[in-house]
């Protein structure tokens, strides 16, 4: 019977499983601990960014990842779920998968939802309806809403991410690790192409420079081709007026992809036998501390070539040849960057450009960027959209190799195009062309400088930031300043990448306790912050036990000539407007001179240091205001006028050597000062009466009063004469008088009396006089010749008196007495 029970075969509910708690407990135990699995995974950001970084855990990534999708992909169609998960699926980006998983969710669910109800007897199985629809599907014809077919153009969705986040690193390819250290950089050129003097030659030290001073991040080492620059000539085909040669279309010329040795040296080769080249590069800034060259784009009249230069790195050198010969014209747009990023990737060394870029500001067109020049003289609208593209994206899109070819495609045609214009524009001689020329030579003669750091930079971000940080946060900022410039020279990370500017100054201003504190100062958390977060959080700990003290910030006044500088306060004394070479100016006495004669310049600086080389134009002026104008017969007012014009001297005349002619002697005299001098009048002796009478009165002294001393402009007075501004002035003597005394009022003239001729005295016959006019009349009827005030007043009739009128003190302008009084006694109160 036990053997019988033994062969009973029993009915697995599964296979493996014998009943559904097996089943659904071996189940929940896998998915537990496929969570955990999938939590102990870098989390979606910066962590997943940096591990994806490296090509094995990025492939180990791509393969799990596309093994999970395809069973999901396999159970959404087994439960009739629509839905493509899948590399050939519509939905391109993770928010569109995201979407389809958790419909896929909510419909697997609810019909699960509904099963556990019908076993369970809750609810019955419902029959299924089926309608049919005769209503055709109408496609939506907007066209924000119309996806394009894969046949139709260019899928433009597809690369709408251009930022290659999970690209590997270029610089871990590199054979020449980068040099970040902060020393001066050292020209990487190999050998010399084209050279008049040797590469050890063109890069010898003088004496006088040490070792040491060669570690100094500001030292400088020469450029290799200084002597070849100084004398290069420009080719006599470029200097003269010629066709523009019209590009082909874009979609018409060949473009060439180079990124092997043997394509380059191909491309070496077919460069020697052009003219002229246009040149580009594109570059890349935020996943490096000094950049990236990623890309080169050459282009001649027929042809167009892309280089990559990540992959070619150590062998462009070869372009040297090319770039370095003076017989090839090299065309480039704003090569201020590109010459430097050339010296310091690839060793390249450019001779005989021409940069659109300073053409542009020559002939005062309105913007000088490339898309501008397109527009103008191609009628090309340049898309750049993709001008900030991580040019690191390997293979390159269709269209960022568009884009990158229409920066050089037409820009030999514009080259044409402008050099016409400013030979057109310039003199006989092209200045306008010359002068482009040399500001180009002026641009390859750069040399490339590295980033510099000093202990005062973080200084310079303070001041921007115009926050008021106390001594504690100042040590902060210093410190997190200089730890993130040494993090990013060792990780080859942009400072931007590291540790951006608005969290730096976050983290210094609140100066966080705890960890996590910093960790939320920084939004998104940069990823170098996670892992030198013990690094940090120690900086700002160090920092809070800083003592707190007074903070003061010295500012730097600068002169103005920094801020003005045309103005050179060197050559003040030496200006175009210096007259001191001029005979008039040199010849004026003894004027005492306050600078030294040996520095007086004796020729014009204009016109160089040779008074042969001046071109004078007319012998005297047209229109001058001091002309020595003498008519036949001057009037008073001319003489006057001539006498004020004489005294008018330059007061530049002082500077002037010690040398004057008797001219210039008078007239300085006229203006010295006099000495202090009080001239007293002379008595006059009285004549003999000749007739009886009372004596003369006695003519009194008088004195003159103590003026100072004073000016006198107009000369000196003659003795006898009276001569002022050299006229004569015989008038009566009164009108003398009247004269002086006026003078006197004004205090322009000290008076000078002398003595003056006696003249002849008569005294007065009073016998003769009529003494009747001093009496008021004999009889009554006479009528009186005498004046009397009081006649009015007096009343009528016998015993009459004078009328007294009382005059009050008041401040009134009319008394009270005058107000009583008749209208008769006040016409007659005062005399017609």
């Amino acid at each position: 019977m036990s053997e019988e029970k033994q062969t009973e075969t029993h009915e697995e509910f599964l296979p493996g499983f014998d009943t559904l708690t097996d089943y659904t407990q071996q189940a929940l135990k896998t998915a537990l601990l496929a969570t955990k699995c999938s939590n102990d995974l870098p989390a979606t950001g910066d962590d997943f960014d940096y591990y994806s970084s490296y090509q094995g855990v990025r492939e180990v990534l791509d393969i799990e990842g596309n093994r999970i999708l395809n069973i999901i992909q396999s159970i959404l169609k087994y439960q009739s779920v629509k839905g493509n998960l899948t590399g050939s699926s519509s939905a391109v980006d993770l928010e569109d998968k995201f979407d389809v998983l958790i419909d896929a969710n909510d419909q697997i669910l609810e019909r699960v939802g509904g099963w556990l109800d019908e076993a369970s007897g809750i609810k019955k199985k419902e029959t299924t309806l089926v309608v049919a629809s005769a209503t055709p599907k109408h496609n939506a014809t907007a066209s924000w809403n119309k996806k394009s077919s894969p046949g139709q153009g260019s899928n433009l969705s597809s690369y709408r991410l251009l930022t290659a986040r999970n690209i590997q690193r270029p610089q871990m390819r590199f054979k020449d690790k980068i040099d970040n250290v902060n020393r001066p950089f050292v020209p990487c050129i190999r050998y010399k192409p084209n050279a008049m003097k040797t590469l050890e030659e063109s890069l010898q030290l003088p004496e006088d420079i040490t070792p040491e001073m060669t570690e100094n991040p500001a030292f400088q080492y020469p450029h290799p081709y200084q002597h070849e620059l100084a004398h290069l000539k420009p080719l006599q085909k470029s200097l003269n007026v010629s066709s523009p040669t019209d590009p082909k279309p874009l979609g018409e010329t060949e473009c060439t992809i180079v990124t092997k040795l043997e394509e380059l040296k191909h491309l070496c080769n077919t460069l020697k036998t052009q003219e002229e080249i246009a040149i580009d590069l594109e570059h890349h800034s935020y996943r490096s501390f000094q950049g990236l060259t990623c890309l080169m784009q050459i282009s001649t009249r027929t042809n167009d070539y892309i280089i990559d230069t990540l992959e070619l790195r150590n062998e462009l050198h070869l372009l040297n040849v090319v770039f370095t010969d003076p017989c090839i014209l090299k065309v480039l747009h704003g090569a201020d960057m590109d010459i430097g990023w050339l010296q310091r990737d690839l060793g390249l060394y450019i001779i005989n450009m021409f940069d659109t870029g300073q053409a542009a500001r020559v002939l005062n067109m309105a913007r000088h960027s490339l898309a501008h020049l397109l527009q103008v003289y191609c009628q090309v609208e340049a898309d750049k959209q993709y001008q900030l593209a991580d040019w690191r994206i390997r293979p390159l899109p269709e269209e960022l190799i568009k884009y990158a070819r229409e920066d050089t495609h037409y820009l030999l045609y514009i080259y044409d195009r402008m050099r016409n214009e400013l030979i057109e524009r310039g003199n006989e001689q092209n200045n306008l062309l010359h002068s482009v020329i040399q500001k180009s030579t002026r641009v390859c003669a750069q040399v490339y400088r590295k980033p510099i750091y000093t202990d005062g930079l973080y200084m310079e971000l303070y001041k921007k930031s115009k926050k008021v940080f106390n001594s504690r946060q100042l040590a902060a900022l210093k410190n997190l300043y200089s730890w993130r410039d040494r993090i990013a020279r060792v990780e080859d990370e942009s400072i931007g990448y590291v540790l951006p500017n608005h969290m730096l100054l976050q983290i210094s201003e609140i100066l966080p306790r705890e960890r996590q504190g910093v960790l939320a100062c920084c939004n998104p958390i940069p990823p170098l912050v996670r892992q030198y977060l013990i690094e940090i959080h120690n900086i700002v700990m160090e920092a809070r036990e800083v003592p707190l003290t007074t903070v003061t910030t010295h500012k730097i006044k600068e002169p103005s000539m920094y801020k003005h500088p045309k103005y050179n306060p060197d050559s003040l004394l030496n200006c175009t407007h210096d007259m001191s070479y001029q005979q008039k100016y040199q010849d004026l006495g003894n004027t005492p001179c306050l600078l030294d004669p040996s520095i007086m310049k004796e020729n014009p600086t204009m016109f160089g240091n040779s008074k042969e080389n001046i071109t004078i134009l007319k012998k005297k002026p047209i229109l001058t205001v001091f002309e020595n104008y003498s008519p036949k017969e001057m009037t008073r007012a001319q003489r006057m006028a001539a006498a004020i014009t004489a005294t008018f001297v330059s007061p530049l005349s002082q500077y002037l050597p010690e040398s004057r002619d008797d001219k210039h002697q008078q007239v300085f005299n006229n203006w010295m000062l006099m000495k202090h001098t009080a001239v007293k009048r002379k008595e006059t002796a009285p004549t003999p009466a000749t007739s009886s009478g009372p004596p003369p009165a006695k003519r009194q002294k008088v004195e003159v009063k103590d003026t100072g001393d004073l000016l006198q402009p107009f000369g000196k007075l003659k003795s006898g004469h009276g001569r002022i501004l050299g006229k004569d002035t015989d008038t009566e003597t009164s009108r003398k008088r009247k004269k002086k005394r006026k003078m006197e009022e004004e205090g322009a003239l000290e008076l000078e009396e002398e003595e003056e001729p006696a003249e002849e005295f008569t005294p007065y016959d009073y016998s003769k006089v009529n003494l009747n006019i001093f009496e008021g009349g004999t009889s009554k009827g006479e009528k009186k010749k005498v004046f009397d005030p009081n006649a009015g007043m007096r009343k009528r009739g016998r015993g009459s008196k004078v009328y007294k009128p009382q005059f009050s003190t008041a401040k009134s302008s009319k008394s009270s007495t005058f107000g009583k009084m008749d209208k008769s006694q006040k016409t007659q109160i005062w005399p017609k």
